[in-house]
């Protein structure tokens, strides 16, 4: 039997779920101002923070947006083909070798890089982009929010997954979407819930993510709406990308920001400030994660957050963290961090402390045992 995580790592990773509840004890008391709505046309860069790939029911219909949260206590409404993500230098991961995190096999060799969000890093302020149907209560529909990918380019592979329980290595990174396999998979969404997904690129460039949500409407009406997310990846100059599916839009609408200069002639994209990823949401739902997948890595899986009672404060609780790479302690994947099915969340900040502790005596029971 391979060990999943060395006793420094569930050292670290201890620490980090502390860290994690004090820092945003006071943030989660905090409610956000109503979003804004950005106007079609002004185009964001969001290089770190909190977002959510959102769906939203308007007039009768669905709409996939971006609620952009990268500026805490100021989210905005964006359309995904005005918003470039920038998974930039920062987010880069060198992969470990095989014998101190076997989790990564199957996504490339000892040494090769990896571009990973923030659930794997411990550096703040690295891009953490989520799931939300916070705006759909389940009286409004008849069933989840399906989200598939009728298509995914780059020069390389994009793979969405969650952390999941392992009887020989621990924690294995579970695959959900992959864009190497003739079908990349789906997500299903349950009304007023919100998650994670583990995100991992395995090569620098320009991706264009068309994604489709849909769902049924109570009336039984299908509801549905498709849109193409671009996401940069690596060391690459922002101004010279085009969001969205790289036609050339409308021009961007003036905003407060200066637009860098495009030396290649599309439409300038307007940098937002980058800001480290913090939950600023209002008292939201608890949210529960899916019991841990046993399938393969590589097997498509799906899920999302469940929802329940509303407490008076959401926290999230992040997961461990192993020589600049973060990964949860084993046997915690469930409740620290399935991303991909659902962020754990306690119900109070006092919750989460003692949940806190349960994890930091795990660990001292586990540390002592392999003595």
């Amino acid at each position: 039997m391979r060990a999943s995580l060395s006793r420094n790592t569930s050292r670290a990773a201890a620490l980090t779920a502390v860290l994690s509840l004090l820092a945003a004890a006071p943030v989660a008391l905090a409610a956000d101002a109503p979003p804004r709505e950005a106007p079609p046309g002004e185009r964001a860069v969001l290089n770190g923070g909190h977002l959510d790939m959102a769906a939203r029911l308007t007039d009768g219909g669905l709409e996939y947006r971006i609620k952009d949260g990268t500026v805490p206590g100021e989210p905005v409404w964006r359309e995904p083909s005005d918003v470039l993500l920038h998974f930039d230098p920062r987010h880069e991961l060198v992969i470990p070798p095989r014998e101190e995190v076997p989790q990564f096999e199957g996504f490339g060799e000892p040494g090769e890089r990896l571009w990973v969000d923030k659930d794997f890093e411990v550096k703040e302020g690295l891009l953490w982009p989520g799931w939300n149907t916070m705006e759909i209560l389940p009286s409004d529909v008849a069933g989840p929010v399906k989200v598939t990918f009728p298509k995914i380019e780059g020069p390389g592979r994009l793979v969405l997954g969650r952390f999941e329980d392992d009887p020989e290595w621990g924690i294995r990174i579970g695959v959900t979407v992959d864009s190497a396999r003739p079908d990349p998979g789906s997500v299903e969404l349950p009304a007023y819930s919100h998650s994670h997904p583990l995100w991992i690129f395995n090569a620098a460039g320009i991706y264009r993510i068309t994604m489709e949500m849909s769902t049924t409407l109570r009336s039984g009406a299908e509801v549905t709406d498709r849109e193409t997310l671009a996401v940069a990846v690596g060391d690459v100059d922002p101004s010279t990308v085009v969001p969205g599916d790289g036609s050339t839009g409308p021009s961007p609408t003036p905003t407060s920001s200066s637009p860098s200069p495009s030396p290649t002639g599309t439409p300038p994209v307007v940098p937002t400030a980058t800001a480290s990823a913090t939950h600023t949401a209002a008292p939201s739902p608890t949210h529960t994660a899916d019991a841990p997948s046993s399938a393969t890595t590589g097997a498509p899986t799906s899920g999302a957050g469940v929802p329940g009672p509303t407490p008076p404060s959401a926290v999230p609780v992040g997961p461990g963290t192993h020589s600049g790479a973060l990964l949860p302690p084993a046997g915690t994947a469930g409740r620290l961090a399935a991303t991909g099915a659902g962020v754990a969340f306690p119900v109070s900040i006092a919750v989460g402390a003692v949940t806190a502790g349960a994890v930091i005596v795990l660990f001292t029971r586990r540390q002592r045992a392999a003595r």
